[in-house]
């Protein structure tokens, strides 16, 4: 199935991978986001460093030797604050 192209995919795209990899964007957003990053390779990298991200943070706290990288916090608000400073982004497509 091929989705019609929409102008500012890797905006939207980028806007959008921490709502895909919680399973938070509709079917057809999801799609929107996949079709891009097929063809994205930095939305890919995006997509498995929200993922780890997202381990990392569920395995702090547990009994284990890992710990989160130097900086990694500041680094992820400081983008946070970067994008909250544009619209706030619709988690639907």
């Amino acid at each position: 199935m091929r989705l019609p192209r929409r102008p500012a995919s890797h905006g939207w795209s980028q806007e959008h991978l921490s709502h895909y990899v919680d399973g938070d964007l509709s079917w057809l957003g999801r799609k929107r986001l996949e079709l891009h990053a097929a063809q994205c390779p930095e939305c890919s990298l995006g997509i498995r460093a929200v993922r780890g991200l997202v381990r990392l943070i569920h395995s702090v706290g547990r009994d284990s030797a890992e710990t989160a990288p130097a900086g990694i916090f500041d680094r992820v608000r400081a983008d946070a604050a970067k994008a909250h400073g544009a619209s706030e982004p619709a988690h639907e497509a």
